[in-house]
């Protein structure tokens, strides 16, 4: 026999009304009463009629979380923060990969939008311009955009311009006068911001701003890393440490082709990452780098959007998040 509202009431001590306004995430009901009544539904098996719901609601209970690559071990552990979030929701996630193209998220940005099968999106990192997410605010479909400041929608971010300041002061703290610059050109990598913090932790310590000691990559591969390697010791053979916003798996690259010429990292070259990565923790020496905080970032998207979806919330909010620089060996 299928568990009723009743079943459920009698045993959690309220009435039926009180488990059918949880149920149906109706506002003024205490979040422990709330908490109380999921949990003993989840005990009783009880699955409500989402879809009989949905026509009554014009709701789909159903939150799209946008990724530009699943391959991504950044993307994945903002994932695993959406996903292990100690909060109770009533929603189901849909995930849509749009594989790093432009042209793919734009699309898929003007369906869900304008179809309504989803009843909020959480994007993380878009390619796309700003003045392409505002069909979300247009269609009036709640939007989280996570590692990304934006004007126009919710946003949680993370300050990289103090990370890069902080990477960047330490390895000056530690006797470099020469620190190279890795950035990457690819959109969706905050790279004016890193190189802000970077140019400010120089003059903060008093030494001038060289463009010539900046390298630009236009992936964030290790390929890329041993080929800045090449090009730092044809340039500027003096440099004795290079910070890499670029990203963790450019450092590794540099690290990998340094070891592969005899150079000896930290002793003769000092490197600093950017993400903390798994493979940071892999490679020997094992890499020094500023730490994201993803998980973080996808708890927060989360318990935002459903706090918008179900009217806690109004307004564009922004959450801004810290990094933690890291010590390892190679720094």
């Amino acid at each position: 026999m299928p568990v009723t509202l009743k079943d459920i009431a009698e045993k959690a001590g309220v009435t039926a009304a009180t488990v059918s306004m949880v149920i149906n995430n109706k506002p003024n009901i205490s979040e422990a009463t709330r908490k109380k009544v999921l949990k003993i539904a989840r005990e009783l098996s009880y699955y409500p009629n989402v879809i009989a719901r949905g026509l009554a609601t014009r709701k789909s209970n159903a939150i799209g979380v946008i990724v530009p690559n699943l391959a991504s071990s950044f993307v994945v552990r903002i994932l695993q923060g959406i996903k292990s979030t100690n909060r109770d929701i009533d929603y189901t996630v849909q995930l849509f990969d749009t594989i790093g193209q432009k042209e793919s998220e734009s699309q898929l940005f003007q369906r869900l939008a304008r179809e309504r099968r989803i009843d909020g999106i959480i994007l993380i990192s878009a390619l796309v311009p700003e003045e392409e997410l505002h069909v979300f605010k247009d269609e009036n479909v709640p939007c989280i955009l996570v590692a990304r400041e934006c004007d126009i929608l919710d946003s949680v971010f993370v300050n990289n311009m103090q990370g890069a300041r902080d990477a960047t002061s330490y390895l000056i703290q530690k006797g470099h006068k020469s620190v190279a610059c890795v950035i990457c050109d690819k959109p969706n990598v905050p790279t004016q911001d890193r190189l802000n913090g970077y140019k400010a932790a120089l003059q903060e310590n008093g030494i001038e701003y060289n463009d010539s000691l900046v390298y630009k990559t236009d992936d964030v591969a290790v390929d890329n890393g041993m080929q800045i390697f090449d090009q730092i010791r044809a340039q500027a053979p003096e440099t004795t440490a290079v910070f890499v916003p670029a990203g963790d798996m450019v450092a590794i690259g540099i690290i990998k082709e340094a070891k592969k010429q005899n150079v000896i990292v930290p002793d003769s070259l000092a490197v600093v990452g950017y993400d903390d990565l798994p493979a940071a923790e892999v490679i020997e020496p094992t890499l020094t780098t500023v730490r994201q905080p993803k998980l973080e970032m996808g708890d927060y998207a989360i318990n935002m959007i459903v706090d918008k979806l179900e009217g806690r919330e109004s307004g564009i909010k922004h959450k801004e998040l810290h990094t933690k620089f890291i010590v390892r060996e190679s720094a």
